[in-house]
């Protein structure tokens, strides 16, 4: 059965959420949290694998505060923590709207690092985790991370694109990619945009290490959490997932070979089996 994608605008606490569902909503819910680069969306990163998700699941993707077509705040956080506090709100107010008491959640990146968030200040809210190439731990800035938070002092289409190339193992393995290059680019540079995202980079660039989750959080954390990263990630490296091994309490990684940043672009074939086990 092929499932449609639908896209709504809904009422996610003092700002209106737009949100892609996609399945019955008697199943078993399911967030999708994405990631942060420049141009990134719900969309962008989940609307190929949302159908096979919906065979088991109610899946909800919002795009997140700052990005998409959600709505922006009159007053923009000056700091990366106040985002993260209003995407913590969002989901919070989305699951409150849709009527759902407990969700599994998936967050990618940036996504990642707001799903232990979620899971530490909502604890109740959330069945089972899982989190790929997720921030939230120290690492090592890579080059291609650096370059990603610096786009916007040179906002070209190619530079772009190598930006883009950079998150996946092979790009010839990747026939969307131009797909997502082109439509990611054209959201990052539209000037209403480019304006919110300057400013919620820049908070990035300068407060990333605060959104680090502590051991002693973590090892507080109850819930079964499901990690996956790709062995290739040239954006965020493989040291995050394992500071997250070391110090959840319930915890199984899977390292993707042949895989960059995105594992369910590249390697959806071992990802999808790995969700369904541990969401069950």
């Amino acid at each position: 059965m092929s499932y449609e994608i639908i896209e709504k605008k809904i009422p996610a606490g003092p700002l209106a959420s737009h949100t892609l569902l996609c399945g019955d909503p008697s199943k078993p819910a399911a967030v999708l949290l994405h990631g942060a680069g420049p141009g990134a969306s719900a969309a962008s990163n989940w609307t190929r694998c949302m159908p096979d998700l919906a065979e088991d699941y109610y899946v909800i993707a919002p795009d997140l505060i700052g990005f998409g077509d959600s709505e922006i705040p009159e007053k923009l956080p000056n700091h990366i923590s106040g985002w993260i506090g209003m995407r913590v709100t969002q989901i919070i107010g989305l699951l409150d709207e849709l009527g759902i008491q407990k969700t599994h959640m998936l967050g990618n990146s940036m996504g990642g690092a707001l799903a232990f968030h979620l899971t530490m200040e909502e604890p109740d809210r959330f069945d089972q985790v899982a989190i790929m190439g997720a921030i939230g731990a120290p690492m090592t800035w890579t080059t291609e991370m650096r370059r990603l938070l610096n786009f916007y002092n040179d906002p070209r289409i190619n530079r772009y694109r190598e930006m883009m190339h950079s998150f996946v193992y092979d790009p010839s393995l990747v026939p969307e990619l131009e797909e997502i290059v082109q439509t990611r680019f054209g959201r990052a540079t539209d000037p209403k945009v480019e304006a919110v995202q300057q400013v919620m980079i820049r908070t990035m660039k300068e407060g990333m290490d605060d959104l680090v989750v502590p051991p002693s959080a973590l090892g507080r954390m109850p819930h079964n959490f499901a990690i996956f990263h790709g062995r290739q990630d040239r954006i965020v490296p493989l040291e995050t997932s394992l500071y997250f091994l070391e110090h959840l309490k319930n915890a199984e990684l899977h390292v993707l070979d042949r895989c960059g940043h995105w594992a369910q672009t590249q390697r959806w074939d071992a990802m999808l089996p790995g969700l369904r086990s541990h969401f069950g």
